[in-house]
């Protein structure tokens, strides 16, 4: 008689996709309760336990869709109080255009901060985000590469309310998603190193101390990028 015997291998992978699956049900009924206006802005959403039980689901499944939801700027976690519902997409969304010309009020002026308070360790996150732009190999990646590199010059002034209000413009960008067509597939090579090749020019400056070009450098790549925003 021959004995079936189940290995841990075996079993894990199944567990790994019922984790993923319950991730995705639950990301899509969050995000349509919250886009349809199920879920209110303001309102408190069900605990991690509750959806874990309505969802049949990991605690840790529902904690990764949650991450999620916040890193796209629709909901508020406050430890001790619960997560909360932070606007629909029809309430607050910005276009490019609007966003670049407020960036431009304030960004060139960013580097005479940066200059006093940067770090080794800043100016690595910096130069580890340009390569991941450089060799991103979606529209996703590229468009996630992009923000790091923003975020990275936004820690750099150690500013609490600045480095606020680049959160707030990616999670703007990431509601809206660039209208991208075919998000999977691989960025123009020209787009890369277009991108790379500004952005470098800004961190670069910023490394040697100077104020003054990385200015220019932002204030050039923001007119340019509004430009192209404006004749499409």
């Amino acid at each position: 008689m021959t004995i079936e015997t189940t290995s841990a291998s075996s079993v894990a992978p199944s567990a790994r996709a019922k984790s993923e699956l319950d991730s995705q049900l639950i990301y899509q009924e969050l995000k349509t309760g919250i886009m349809d206006g199920a879920y209110a802005a303001g309102s408190r959403l069900p605990t991690e336990r509750a959806l874990a039980e309505h969802f049949d689901a990991a605690r840790n499944s529902v904690r990764k869709t949650l991450n999620l939801l916040e890193d796209e700027g629709l909901i508020i976690r406050h430890v001790g109080r619960g997560t909360f519902v932070r606007s629909t997409l029809a309430q607050d969304e910005f276009t490019l255009a609007e966003l670049l010309e407020a960036r431009l009020l304030f960004e060139p002026n960013l580097p005479d901060l940066v200059v006093e308070r940067i770090t080794p360790e800043l100016i690595a996150e910096m130069e580890e985000a340009l390569e991941q732009v450089r060799h991103a190999e979606s529209w996703d990646q590229f468009k996630e590469a992009k923000y790091a590199v923003h975020m990275a010059i936004a820690r750099a002034s150690r500013n609490r309310f600045i480095i606020s209000i680049f959160e707030q413009i990616i999670a703007s960008r990431r509601r809206a998603g660039w209208g991208r067509p075919g998000q999977q597939l691989s960025p123009v090579l020209v787009v890369r190193e277009a991108a790379y090749r500004d952005n470098k020019i800004i961190i670069d400056a910023l490394r040697a101390g100077d104020a003054d070009k990385a200015r220019e450098a932002i204030r050039d790549y923001l007119l340019r990028t509004l430009s192209n925003v404006s004749s499409n």
